[in-house]
């Protein structure tokens, strides 16, 4: 009675087992033939069914699936498990956080030996280098994997009985403010808006296509991807609308995030003709609105990006994405109605608009300054009418009745 590892002509193990009087199985595991796969055999998976057998107990007719068990190795078959169910952009960032913040730090370890204080000394030294927007993300990617764990299956019995994670606090980040219809995206979306002046200023610095995306994105509030996303089929000029259908991530035009993302977003002044002039760069040359240097659509808005950093100061630390929040701070502060502009923004309802830019606007200490508002109740005070009692005007000084 013993069991021998082997591997077939593919570099594939497979497990030689002998039991009973003489009888043999074959059985795949399903690992590569590497050394680590090997050790994880012979400590994990052998001394198992050796105690089967000799207590007459293994049964070759129940099949026996042999899961990888360290991070890495069930990691990867728990991504690829979830591929077809996330957008492709979606399931290169998981595979990307897995690969550079999980692996490097939990790599060889057994998903069985992870505890609740190693996920949080991981937590604790992701949050030295990075955000705590940033840390959720990695962390999402390492809970999906051991959530799966927890309801895979060895022989009857559960991979782990619990995740870890259960009993780690969510890493908070303290007076951000963020526009909560983008926050797990990739965007870091602290607003510090530009003003009116400052947009004027980047315009006159820029020239081209820069000089028109900073245009468009300043006066619709439509995010960078959106743009680049642009075909001119989308762009109805006689009405003055532009169709929100798509946006672009890493060289592939895809359904915006959010259904309210789908949208028709109105051309205010001046916004017509920063396409007009973006027409005459590539209107007659291709489909889309926005290409780079050869003509083709750009991989994303990064390019765009860098390009725009340019045009600001060295301590200047906003970057593109501001232009939208630029765009939401004006409209806000001049009074403008919040659901028009919730709708221009895509937001799903105005309330993750009010709680995203209520602190845009600021009432004017000068009365001059401020818009006129709630007209109705000037008009029916000046009939006398006041909580539907009428009262008689008083007299005014100098003049006789």
């Amino acid at each position: 009675m013993s069991v021998r590892i082997y591997s077939n002509k593919y570099n594939m193990l497979y497990l030689d087992i002998r039991y009973g009087e003489g009888q043999r199985k074959r059985s795949a595991t399903g690992l590569n033939d590497t050394e680590k796969n090997r050790n994880l055999l012979i400590k994990k998976v052998i001394p198992n069914l050796d105690a089967q057998i000799l207590n007459g107990e293994y049964n070759p007719d129940v099949k026996s699936e042999y899961v990888p068990t360290t991070v890495k190795e069930y990691g990867y078959k728990s991504l690829l498990r979830h591929k077809n169910k996330r957008r492709k952009h979606v399931q290169k960032a998981y595979i990307q956080h897995f690969e550079s913040k999980i692996i490097p730090y939990f790599g060889d370890i057994l998903i069985t030996h992870i505890s609740a204080m190693n996920l949080l000394d991981w937590q604790n030294k992701l949050l030295e280098k990075f955000q705590a927007s940033s840390v959720k993300k990695f962390r999402t990617v390492f809970n999906s994997i051991l959530e799966d764990a927890r309801k895979e299956l060895i022989n009857g019995k559960k991979m782990i009985t619990e995740n870890p994670f259960r009993d780690v606090d969510v890493p908070k980040e303290p007076d951000i403010f963020v526009d909560y219809e983008d926050e797990d995206s990739l965007v870091d979306n602290k607003i510090n808006p530009f003003s009116l002046e400052e947009i004027n200023e980047l315009l006159s610095k820029s020239s081209g296509y820069l000089r028109n995306f900073i245009g468009i994105a300043s006066f619709t509030g439509m995010r960078p991807g959106e743009i680049v996303a642009l075909r001119w089929n989308d762009i109805d000029f006689d009405n003055e609308i532009i169709k929100v259908r798509k946006t672009r991530i890493q060289g592939e035009n895809g359904p915006p995030k959010k259904k309210a993302s789908v949208r028709d977003v109105e051309m205010l002044s001046g916004v017509k003709e920063f396409f007009l002039e973006q027409y005459k760069i590539t209107g007659h040359l291709t489909d889309e609105v926005f290409v780079n240097s050869s003509k083709l659509p750009f991989y994303s808005h990064d390019f765009i990006a860098k390009q725009f950093k340019n045009l600001l100061s060295e301590d200047d630390t906003r970057y593109l994405y501001q232009l939208r929040h630029s765009f939401a701070s004006m409209m806000i502060t001049e009074g403008e109605d919040i659901l028009w502009v919730s709708r221009m923004m895509g937001h799903k309802d105005s309330n993750i608009t009010l709680q995203t830019y209520a602190k845009a606007y600021k009432i004017s200490k000068r009365k001059s300054e401020r818009k006129a508002r709630a007209s109705f109740l000037e008009k029916r005070h000046s009939m006398g009418i006041v909580n539907n009692t009428s009262y008689e005007k008083a007299q005014e000084i100098g003049v006789l009745k």
